[in-house]
């Protein structure tokens, strides 16, 4: 799975959308997560996370030196370190990544893991494989509520065929509830 030239294009402009938003990053050293859910094979995780961080890195000077966050959604946990950007470039920081099979993953519990360890990152990139992500949240009522009032403005989900911000995700969530 890589990026197309329209999905790179649409990439960008997320980004400028999440940095550009009043009080949200003012220079400096940036901050930001990218979320991974390990339903994802190794060599698609390896690929995505290549072309995000060389898009990334083009977009502006400002990805030249981040501090990233990234945190893996398993089965099994959350689990999150601090790594560099070319570490998740040239894909050798998956060398130990396992591949979880389950679809048992509860997506309010990262959403409330990320709004209380991850509030201090600018940008939040979360790369799963489910487009029907919404569906599977079980209490919409805290979800909506663990990404007010910040989170769903810093917030990118990238699907393998599309991407869409927080604010576009928390609508899907409450036009399912009525």
């Amino acid at each position: 799975m890589s990026f197309t030239p329209l999905q790179n294009l649409q990439f960008h402009h997320q980004i400028d959308r999440v940095l550009n938003v009043p009080g949200n990053y003012r220079g400096g050293i940036l901050e930001m997560a990218i979320v991974i859910d390990c339903s994802f094979s190794l060599d698609a995780i390896r690929a995505l996370c290549r072309d995000i961080s060389i898009a990334l890195k083009k977009h502006s000077e400002v990805f030249r030196n981040v501090r990233l966050n990234l945190v893996c959604f398993s089965e099994k946990g959350i689990r999150s370190e601090v790594i560099s950007l070319a570490l998740l470039q040239t894909g050798s920081y998956f060398d130990s990544y396992e591949q979880d099979t389950k679809r048992q993953k509860r997506p309010e519990e990262l959403m409330d893991y990320l709004k209380r360890f991850q509030a201090r990152s600018k940008l939040v990139l979360f790369l799963t494989e489910d487009e029907h992500i919404s569906e599977t949240v079980t209490d919409r009522e805290k979800m909506i509520q663990f990404m007010n009032p910040f989170l769903k403005q810093k917030l990118i989900l990238i699907y393998p065929e599309r991407m869409e911000n927080g604010n576009d995700f928390i609508r899907r969530l409450i036009l399912q509830t009525t």
